[in-house]
């Protein structure tokens, strides 16, 4: 993880990636008027399951926050459509007057992340901020649908379960990231734009509000719901990332994979636990295709074009789940990968919080056992270009825009 810095006149020097919204404006009106997705059928929704249509969800949502304390429902921005985007975060109810703080405490992370691991190291009882992102591609349906069951479960239930995730963790659920492709029935936004191909060029609305919560909220765990990757070798049904190499060097590998891996094998074990679903899927099924374990290349984590790999810029163990089957065996293969990850954090909060710190103090140090000294430059410089400065207005704004830390001469590029 790398905090660039511009010095004198423009030089970035390379630390960790550091957060400054801790905020985001209240989302503007909207309407619903959605034609397309109320007929009954879709060509990509071949087993036809009664999915969650986009123009019921606001009104879902609204139902369970006014059952529950635990629950903030949030419009963070329109799609390029103009649909709403949901956001809901959910916590113990004594937890909610304090998001401020909690996010304050986790800047001190790439700020003095040494004091940050003393402190959580003497305060057992602090929470972690983990983001369930739903449905970035429209016609992969059961993850948004997986997102709304698990909201509703953490809002109302009192299981011990529910109650212990709760009191280790905020959950902050992207509800449907891609309204205009569940409207249209297809992968892509309004634009035609791919989301999951947009976290460099950040072109779109939608990657800008993913971009901004993960910055507010530095995640610890970051889960990304897809579909639809089913039948490998010895009936292996979907896949939980980690990946096959090869890795972008900027992650600190070591440290992500220390943990991300034995996730992954207990979002498996979870799915594989449901001794309450009996449908042919999981009767057939005897395992979950994880790329780094059960293959040596072909789903590389290299482009960090992908959610999930941009998210890990800012530190978070992140995973694409790609459900086996676009169907209601595939929303409850999603719901317990989820339940299997959000266990797993809850068990190993100490230290995966104290690695991904670690991941900061790296940076900030310039020490990573992995790379020969000198592998990471010390400084970019941006040259302003006397024919257009706007070039070098546009690079530093979107270093700004990514959470890095801006400095020099501000008449250059303001």
């Amino acid at each position: 993880m790398k905090k660039k810095q511009i010095a004198g006149i423009l030089a970035v020097s390379l630390l960790t990636a550091v957060p400054f919204t801790t905020g985001f404006a209240e989302g503007p009106k909207w309407t619903n008027v959605n034609v397309i997705e109320e007929q009954d059928g879709s060509k990509f929704n071949s087993e036809n399951y009664d999915f969650m249509k986009f123009s019921q969800i606001g009104t879902k949502l609204t139902e369970i926050q006014k059952q529950s304390n635990r629950v903030k429902v949030e419009v963070r921005g329109t799609s390029a459509d103009g649909h709403p985007l949901y956001v809901v975060t959910i916590a113990d109810p004594t937890t909610h007057g304090k998001f401020g703080k909690i996010q304050s405490l986790r800047k001190q992370m790439f700020k003095n992340p040494g004091k940050a691991q003393d402190w959580i190291n003497n305060n057992p009882d602090f929470k972690v901020p983990i983001m369930i992102n739903g449905s970035i591609h429209g016609t992969e349906f059961v993850g948004s649908d997986a997102v709304i069951q698990l909201i509703e479960r953490f809002a109302t239930q009192n299981d011990a379960e529910t109650k212990k995730i709760l009191e280790n963790n905020i959950l902050i659920f992207n509800v449907v990231q891609n309204p205009d492709g569940r409207v249209d029935a297809t992968r892509f936004n309004g634009e035609g734009i791919d989301l999951n191909r947009d976290f460099i060029t950040q072109s779109q609305p939608e990657t800008k509000e993913t971009v901004e919560l993960i910055k507010e909220w530095n995640p610890m765990v970051f889960l990304d719901t897809h579909g639809y990757v089913k039948n490998y070798g010895s009936n292996l049904q979907g896949l939980i990332e980690p990946c096959t190499p090869p890795h972008n060097p900027n992650y600190e590998y070591d440290l992500y994979n220390k943990w991300a891996l034995n996730q992954a094998k207990a979002m498996e074990a979870s799915i594989l636990g449901d001794k309450n679903y009996t449908s042919n899927l999981y009767k057939e099924m005897k395992g979950v295709y994880v790329p780094q374990r059960d293959d040596e290349a072909g789903w590389d984590d290299y482009p960090p074009i992908f959610t999930p790999m941009y998210a890990m810029y800012h530190g978070a163990y992140g995973h694409t789940l790609e459900a086996p089957t676009n169907d209601l065996d595939g929303v409850r293969w999603m719901y317990n990968a989820i339940m299997g990850a959000l266990n797993y954090a809850t068990e190993n909060k100490q230290g995966m919080i104290n690695d991904q710190i670690e991941m900061f103090k790296r940076g900030i140090n310039f020490d990573h056992p992995f790379h020969d000294e000198g592998f990471f430059p010390n400084a970019y410089i941006l040259p302003v270009n006397q024919n257009d400065p706007t070039v070098t207005a546009k690079a530093v704004n979107h270093l700004l825009n990514n959470d890095i830390e801006v400095r020099g001469n501000k008449s250059i590029y303001c």
